[in-house]
C-alpha cells in the first residue's frame, strides 16, 4: 500500500457532513465504464381531457334499457332499471356542463344518455297511468 494512503474505500467525507444527490441515468459506453451525460428529464406527458360523466350516462341509458327490455327474461334487471335511471340522469346533466367547459367533448354522448334515461321515466310515468286507469275502470 503506499504510503500516505488509508486502506479504506471511502475518503471519510461522510463525516464532513457532505450531502450528494444522484441524478442522472447511468450511461454505459463502449469500454463498459459507466458515465454520466448529464441530469435526466422526464419528458412531459400530455393528459387528454375527458368526459367520463357523459360517457357514463350514456352507458347508464344503455343498462337501462336493457333492463327494461330483458325483465321478462331476467327478473331482477327491472328492479335495477330505476336507480340506473336516476344514476344516468344525473350523470349526464354534469356531462353536459362539463362539455360546456371543454368545448363540447362527448357532449353527444351526454344528450343521448339524458334522452335514453328519460324516455325510461317516461314509461314509468305511462305504466302509472296505465295502471291507474285499468283500476278506475275496474278492471
Amino acid at each position: 500500500m503506499e504510503e500516505g494512503k488509508s486502506d479504506e474505500w471511502w475518503d471519510g467525507s461522510e463525516n464532513q457532513g457532505q450531502q450528494g444527490v444522484l441524478t442522472g441515468s447511468p450511461n454505459v459506453s463502449n469500454g463498459g465504464e459507466q458515465g454520466q451525460s448529464g441530469p435526466y428529464v422526464q419528458p412531459m406527458m400530455m393528459m387528454q381531457p375527458s368526459n367520463d360523466e357523459a360517457t357514463w350516462s350514456m352507458i347508464l341509458g344503455l343498462v337501462t334499457w336493457f333492463s327494461h327490455v330483458s325483465s321478462p327474461f331476467i327478473c331482477f334487471t327491472a328492479c335495477l332499471a330505476p336507480f340506473t335511471t336516476i344514476g344516468g340522469i344525473i350523470l349526464g346533466h354534469m356531462g353536459i356542463k362539463k362539455a360546456s367547459q371543454l368545448n363540447g367533448l362527448n357532449k353527444g354522448m351526454a344528450i343521448a344518455g339524458l334522452v335514453m334515461n328519460y324516455l325510461s321515466i317516461g314509461l314509468y310515468g305511462l305504466t302509472v297511468l296505465g295502471f291507474g286507469i285499468i283500476g278506475s275502470a275496474g278492471l
